[in-house]
């Protein structure tokens, strides 16, 4: 597809609406600091965001993400204008 493990966790951390979240609209940043910090009661999780945390290569880049935040919403700006071209 073209995106690279970076783009593919910025745009994990953009799930901002929705039962996966304390309140709608959460930071991409602060819902990754808060899967690290393991604060999953109430919170749906998919298997693809279990995965961040769990995979060798996704986790590095979740843990720079959650300290970050000019890193992450660089990088997801720049993964979600990928996606969108790819039509």
């Amino acid at each position: 597809m073209g995106l690279s493990d970076k783009d593919i966790v910025a745009l994990s951390g953009g799930h901002t609406i929705g039962p996966w979240t304390f309140k709608s609209f959460d930071l991409g940043q602060l819902l990754l600091q808060r899967a690290l910090n393991g604060e999953k009661a109430g919170l749906l999780q998919l298997p693809t965001d279990k995965a961040l945390l769990s995979d060798p290569v996704f986790r590095p880049i979740v843990e720079k993400y959650a300290t970050d935040e000019d890193a992450f919403f660089t990088d997801y700006a720049d993964a979600h204008m990928k996606l969108s071209e790819l039509g």
